[in-house]
């Protein structure tokens, strides 16, 4: 069995600023040392349950976070951007993945006590829909991953995180709460050790029920799908609409249906990557 891990930066144990997960300064030096942490202590879990093999997709920014000497030597890193799939780059690895976890994620933009909470990009997007329901990242992923019929099996994170996961895809989804929120940049964190074993416990439990067949389900869109992107300004719409299929709602918001959610992510990092060159 084979194990995918999606290893992002604002929801990992301790941190709860911007600046520990912004390339390049010293606090974020001590970010990517919490990244390899988290991300060890998903591995450790997830080999001690049976799996058989596991990936790691740097899902944070540039994806250059994890540094391949501090990871467990049994994985397999995705490192690097601009790649096919970007926070699940490997997803569609064939034969395809039979888990994906979601480590150090956040809950979605607007989430009250929500750290750092965000949906892609804190800069341009409001909010973003799949068939008219509001999603964050947590969403975004599972349905993906869902078009290859591979299930999320386990989220780490704050408390808002977690409970963004199991509201979305349902209680059988293990979570590992490793801070609890107390407004955007503030949280009351675990001590590393309690959260690192916290994380790897949640992994064994959903690797278990993997192989049991008594997991949580992919997470599949049926298609058309409809995208709708809420900007924060409309330059950046008017950016991001230079995208073919794209229809403008209004100032800042835009529409685009996909055949499936593989086409639709796409166009929706095609629109932020737009939108950012004009901020």
């Amino acid at each position: 069995m084979k194990l995918l891990i999606s290893a992002d930066m604002p929801g990992l144990s301790g941190v709860v600023d911007w600046e520990q997960i912004t390339l390049g300064n010293d606090e974020w030096r001590r970010g990517r040392k919490l990244l390899a942490g988290d991300v060890n202590a998903a591995i450790n879990g997830a080999f001690e349950a049976g799996i058989e093999a596991v990936t790691v997709s740097d899902a944070h920014a540039a994806a250059r976070n994890l540094e391949i000497e501090a990871l467990d030597p049994r994985a397999h890193l995705h490192s690097g951007s601009p790649s096919p799939f970007g926070m699940l780059q490997g997803i569609d690895d064939h034969p395809s993945f039979d888990g994906l976890a979601l480590i150090g994620y956040h809950a979605l933009a607007g989430a009250k006590k929500g750290v750092l909470c965000q949906t892609l990009s804190d800069k341009i997007v409001e909010d973003v829909w799949l068939n008219e329901s509001s999603v964050g990242e947590i969403g975004l992923s599972a349905a993906v991953a869902g078009h290859y019929g591979t299930p999320v099996i386990a989220v780490s994170g704050d408390q808002t995180a977690c409970l963004e996961a199991q509201n979305l895809l349902g209680p059988e989804v293990e979570v590992a709460v490793v801070k609890l929120g107390t407004g955007r940049y503030a949280a009351e964190c675990l001590p590393l050790p309690e959260a690192r074993e916290k994380i790897c416990e949640a992994l064994a439990r959903g690797v278990s029920k993997l192989k049991a067949g008594a997991g949580a389900k992919p997470q599949r869109v049926p298609g058309p799908v409809q995208l709708a992107v809420e900007f924060r300004f409309p330059h950046q719409t008017d950016a991001a609409f230079l995208i073919p299929g794209a229809r403008r709602l209004s100032g800042t918001r835009l529409e685009f249906v996909g055949e499936d959610m593989v086409v639709v992510m796409r166009a929706l990092r095609a629109m932020i990557a737009l939108a950012g060159e004009n901020s």
